[in-house]
């Protein structure tokens, strides 16, 4: 993280005269989108696409640089308040990451209320109801989202299989609801930034951490694994795309048009593409890398949804009205 990218904004000008008058057009709007990936990352090169649709669409009159995990002062944490101040134009914003900022947006990271990306469809109107007007409160919107796979265990050590395995563990979390189902599950949560998740590995200080196949690779965290326990914890999103909203009304009509048109059409495509490299990744592990991959039967996750059930419900009226509401109707959508 080496320089402060500062608000830009969108500049008129006069561009010239012409006979009978001045003709005066737009410059070009240049925006800059945070990620919490690496260069190399499919999340990142997924955005750079996005970017790049962007771009022919608006026959440049938006042009967005992706502005990779390190390339500014910013922690995936702050990303509501940085996008919120213009300090960015667009930010990723997963929803683990915002959970203290804005709690709501993370109630899919509830311990297996929302499972797969079939379930969080179902429940994507309703969390959009809800946190659409917090938000606006900090100056965005969202633009779209994706989501990342379903977020499981991978670890080094005696592998998870049962329940009872859980106790005893050290498991980095990325998120309060996962470190309260570990503690229920009599496990330890580690709280480690992804840069320090590979040292953690080699000194014990983790036995394992909760994330998906698709990050595993793409992280190149298969080195230090030996073991996945694929519960589907919780489906991998959310993943925000919000904009700055003053930065959006900025723009001309047209331009605004293509962005949420473009948006529209990239965001399926986007989540299809991130579900597809989970299969294939999943099957890399335990083929190339040779990572015991295990899933737990039914009966198993059955016990785990009823001991977390009363959590959802103590989390949810932690977040007043609204949480209680919103965890109801998500319920009800779900049949859970």
């Amino acid at each position: 993280m080496q320089m402060m990218i500062g608000r830009r904004s969108i500049v008129m000008g006069v561009l010239g005269a012409a006979a009978g008058g001045q003709v005066v057009a737009q410059s070009p709007a240049k925006w800059d989108l945070y990620a919490v990936t690496g260069v190399t990352h499919p999340i990142t090169l997924r955005y750079k696409e996005f970017a790049e649709e962007v771009r022919k669409a608006t026959d440049g009159k938006l042009d967005i640089v992706v502005r990779p995990a390190g390339e500014l002062p910013f922690r995936a944490t702050e990303v509501v308040k940085v996008a919120g101040e213009g300090q960015v134009q667009l930010s990723e914003a997963y929803m683990g990451f915002i959970s203290g900022a804005v709690p709501l947006a993370s109630m899919s990271s509830l311990p297996f209320l929302v499972r797969n990306a079939q379930e969080l469809e179902k429940a994507w109107p309703i969390i959009d109801k809800f946190t659409a007007p917090v938000f606006a409160k900090a100056g965005v919107k969202n633009l779209f989202y994706h989501t990342w796979p379903a977020q499981n265990i991978f670890g080094s050590g005696k592998p998870i299989r049962t329940i009872e395995d859980f106790k005893g563990r050290k498991i980095r979390s990325t998120d309060g609801k996962q470190a309260e189902m570990l503690k229920q599950l009599g496990a330890s949560s580690v709280s480690l930034t992804t840069a320090e998740v590979p040292v953690a590995m080699e000194r014990g200080v983790a036995e394992g951490f909760i994330t998906a196949g698709f990050n595993v690779v793409g992280s190149k965290w298969y080195e230090f694994i030996k073991w996945g326990w694929l519960g589907d914890i919780h489906i991998g999103g959310p993943d925000y795309r919000l904009v700055n909203i003053a930065a959006y009304d900025r723009l001309d009509p047209d331009t605004r048009t293509k962005l949420d048109a473009v948006a529209k059409d990239y965001a399926p495509r986007f989540r299809a593409a991130n579900l597809a490299d989970e299969t294939k990744d999943l099957e890399m592990l335990k083929t190339q890398y040779k990572v015991d991959l295990f899933v737990p039967p039914k009966e198993q996750i059955d016990a785990l949804i009823a001991k977390m059930r009363p959590y959802w419900e103590q989390w949810a009226a932690s977040q007043g009205a609204s949480g209680t509401a919103m965890l109801k109707e998500i319920q009800a959508a779900l049949g859970k």
